[in-house]
């Protein structure tokens, strides 16, 4: 039986749905749900279950907030299909049952109640996937259809998200069924992957993965690139084209080549252990895609991620893909610019990881050879009585660059790990 402490507030009203929150929801999303609906004249109902202490209640108390007792339950579901009777008996016409973590919108879900024949709904789409693949696409007119139809055998969902395009990738990919997500402007890789996380932050699934709009990547691949993660095994898995090494590879050698390198540099910056750092083909797990943070906006978002999931300590796998390029039009990225953009993102991680390093590690070789530099001055003066003011400047000069950076090392250093402790 439900127990409930009702406090009456200006616009709560039984002619308009109630607005249902949980005390489970993230406390800054549950404190501007109860706000949003209050300033839109919508009676707002807090459901806490016995026992739950949490300090939030006292919040929206005084905010005016109607709070129900429930007991226990397995399940939210459970929850909000027990208390429907209770609001039915309060009057009111319908409701919306509101549990996740992202704002509510509001408009939509009102909208989505009064066009259904149902009591009571969920602020969003109550369905849970297996698998969702997301594209991030700019300019893919030519292969994005066709990646689109053959994702859409093996993903309960396609989403694409349209970098900017200003050809036909937008229509292409909605006449083959996939949800399009339109960025105004090019903002990057990184831009439209943080965009498809967003997106599916909403939704209830076993998987995201990620594939290349160009046709490099093979969809029939999908569910081994997921496996892993739908089996609990990992939170994000990378599709290596070199895990398993085979006598035909469509690999130029010029890129296979670039990519050892930035490899070495990605796993370097990260400490993981992988054969293929820049693959785009990946799958993530629902905590991979909240705890993953994402900044940059350009190509080097296969390095960060790789960063993050070290950083977080998500599991990581790599299972073997095979990759075309024959006959792939129009590369988004030029190999020699992919490279310098990830080389650049990896001394970026470094500077801001391991400052000590950055800087003091060069501070400390300009330092020694200013000192050897002057000392070699020094010996031919005494040798030769010879005196040379260019080594002497050349050596004060180095000498003081090599000290500078060798103290901003150890500041930096300082501050950085104090930061990391805080974050802790």
């Amino acid at each position: 039986m439900a127990q409930t402490n009702h406090r009456a507030v200006d616009g709560d009203r039984t002619d308009r749905p109630v607005i249902c929150v949980t005390t489970q929801t993230e406390t800054e999303s549950l404190v501007e749900t109860v706000v949003d609906a209050q300033d839109a004249g919508y009676p707002v109902l807090v459901v806490k279950t016995e026992g739950d202490d949490s300090p939030i209640v006292d919040v929206v108390s005084r905010l005016g907030v109607s709070v129900t007792t429930l007991p226990d339950r397995d399940s939210e579901r459970e929850l909000f299909e027990e208390l429907i009777p209770h609001l039915r008996d309060q009057g009111y016409p319908g409701a919306v049952f509101h549990d996740t973590g992202s704002p509510l919108d509001l408009e939509a879900s009102v909208k989505r109640l009064e066009s259904s024949d149902q009591y009571a709904i969920r602020s969003h789409e109550d369905e849970e996937y297996g698998i969702i693949v997301g594209i991030p696409a700019y300019n893919e007119e030519i292969g994005i259809g066709s990646v689109v139809h053959a994702s859409k055998k093996y993903a309960d969902k396609v989403i694409v998200v349209d970098d900017g395009s200003s050809d036909t990738t937008v229509s292409i990919a909605e006449s083959a069924g996939a949800e399009v997500i339109e960025h105004e402007t090019n903002r990057g890789k990184g831009g439209a992957v943080q965009t498809l996380f967003d997106r599916v932050e909403r939704e209830s699934f076993k998987t995201l993965v990620l594939i290349d709009g160009d046709g490099q990547h093979l969809p029939q691949e999908i569910p081994q690139v997921a496996e892993q993660v739908v089996d609990g095994n990992a939170d994000m898995v990378v599709g290596s084209r070199y895990l398993d090494q085979e006598e035909y590879d469509e690999t130029p050698m010029y890129r296979r080549f670039g990519q050892q390198v930035l490899d070495k540099l990605t796993l370097g910056s990260s400490g993981a252990d992988m054969t293929d750092t820049q693959s785009g083909f990946r799958a993530f797990s629902p905590q991979a895609v909240r705890e993953l943070e994402l900044k940059t906006d350009g190509i080097g978002v296969e390095t960060e991620m790789i960063d993050s999931a070290a950083q977080q300590g998500l599991g990581i796998e790599e299972v073997p893909i095979h990759v075309r390029y024959d006959g792939i039009d129009g590369q988004t990225y030029h190999p020699l610019r992919h490279g310098l953009t990830v080389v650049k993102f990896v001394l970026e991680l470094v500077r801001d990881r391991h400052p000590l390093v950055f800087f003091g590690v060069p501070g400390l070789v300009l330092t020694l050879a200013g000192a050897l530099y002057g000392i070699d001055g020094i010996l031919i003066y005494r040798a030769t009585g010879n005196f040379y003011p260019a080594k002497a400047l050349v050596s004060g000069f180095v000498t003081i660059i090599g000290v500078l950076g060798i103290f901003s090392g150890l500041i930096l250093n300082r501050i950085s790990n104090t930061l990391r402790q805080l974050h802790e």
